[in-house]
């Protein structure tokens, strides 16, 4: 993410996105707020830490 992964709106105005709860960058898309790109893109970060600590377990 660039200069706009802090949030810049509502009770987590100045939080990073890295710090929002799940369910709040969910609202974000399902309401297709102008900065869902953003919660999309955390999101996604996520799914993917998930998924490579998954494949370590799984390796060992």
């Amino acid at each position: 993410m660039n200069k706009q992964s802090i949030c810049d709106f509502g009770i987590y105005k100045g939080e990073p996105y890295s710090q929002l709860p799940v369910s709040f960058l969910n609202w974000m898309i399902a309401n297709e707020h102008p900065n869902a790109q953003y919660a999309s893109c955390e999101l996604n970060r996520r799914i993917e830490a998930v998924s490579q600590s998954n494949q370590g377990i799984e390796n060992n």
